[in-house]
């Protein structure tokens, strides 16, 4: 490996000579510098990451951790979005980004080793799922620089970032009201699978049949999944079989997330249910918008998630830099895109 020493024995100048250079510190002529630059290029040398971060106390390297499988559809594409907006401020500043994922369950993982081994200066948790009680306890005894994506940490002194769930649960299900729907379902989580987000929007959902249709929470229909798409396919045939055999379709399904829509419209065609002459559908995230396998656009809630990943990324970097500043929190409003999947009655 090619050192500092090396360079400078190249270019026929002192150790500290090239040290300047290489820090793009001051008190170099420039004929030296050129020197020195050029004997850079020669030799392929490159500055020690470790010796850098060593002499500047920052490594200029953010976690993003998180518990959300890269290969499950709907949440690593939510999880890719994110990141877009976390590596665009990162890269901005000219700083790298390590991805860490890891099973909830797994009780031996250390969730703040790139911290503690000072590989980074700060971590961005991207949640969906509960952040575990020991990596929070960590965070807030040792106040390492963290800030939360879809997760509300309200009890903590950490930042946060997430999106009004509740009124877009709220606004659309009065948009199915508006154009005359009243048997409405949602197609929401098992109740032991945490995710607050989903939990909002059916807040909202109830909240919003309560208001316009003076229906309790015991007179809503709801259809219940996990995440996996054998649950999605069984929890929802199950419903429309039933459905059909007591001649009773409801008009409109609010599906709390797009990831379940594709299924869904494969369910309803192999049962000849027509979208949105029969059942008008709205999803929730934005991910099918202008599918090209669609041939109608999908009515659904579209989240920034770009944007959050970039506020999320600005807030860390801020703290990161100035330690002492105060938690903050950002909530994103999420715009209702019509679509054609709703059918006025």
């Amino acid at each position: 490996m090619v050192t500092q020493k090396d360079v400078a024995k190249k270019a026929g100048v002192s150790f500290i000579t090239v040290s300047r250079v290489v820090n793009n510190e001051g008190n170099v002529k420039e004929e030296t510098r050129i020197k020195v630059e050029n004997a850079i290029k020669e030799l392929g040398y490159f500055p020690s990451f470790s010796g850098k971060a060593l002499n500047s106390g920052k490594c200029n390297t953010i976690a993003v951790s998180t518990p959300i499988n890269y290969d499950v559809n709907g949440r690593a594409e939510y999880l890719m979005r994110v990141l877009s907006g976390i590596d665009e401020v990162a890269k901005s500043l000219q700083c790298d980004v390590l991805l860490s994922n890891f099973d909830e369950d797994d009780t031996t993982y250390d969730y703040l080793r790139p911290f503690r081994q000072r590989k980074v200066d700060g971590i961005i948790y991207v949640g969906l799922k509960q952040m575990p009680q020991i990596m929070l306890d960590e965070l807030k005894t040792f106040r390492f620089p963290c800030v939360v994506i879809g997760d509300r940490l309200t009890e903590s002194s950490l930042s946060w970032v997430d999106t009004d769930n509740f009124s877009a649960g709220y606004n659309s299900t009065s948009q199915l009201i508006q154009k005359g729907h009243k048997d409405i379902v949602f197609f929401g989580l098992d109740k032991n699978v945490f995710n607050q987000n989903i939990t909002h929007r059916e807040q909202g959902f109830l909240k919003a049949m309560k208001d316009f249709l003076g229906k309790d929470e015991s007179q809503c229909k709801i259809i219940r999944a996990s995440y996996d798409f054998d649950s999605i396919s069984k929890s929802f045939e199950d419903f429309i079989l039933e459905c059909k055999k007591n001649n009773s379709l409801p008009t409109a399904i609010f599906s709390a997330t797009d990831e379940r829509i594709p299924l869904m419209l494969r369910i309803l065609y192999n049962n000849n249910i027509t979208v949105p002459d029969e059942i008008s559908i709205v999803g929730f995230d934005g991910f099918l918008m202008n599918n090209p396998f669609l041939n109608f656009q999908i009515a659904t809630n579209i989240q920034p998630l770009k944007e959050m990943g970039q506020t999320a990324a600005k807030i860390l970097f801020e703290r990161i830099n100035n330690p002492e500043l105060e938690p903050t929190s950002k909530i994103f409003t999420v715009p209702f895109f019509q679509g054609d999947s709703i059918k006025t009655l």
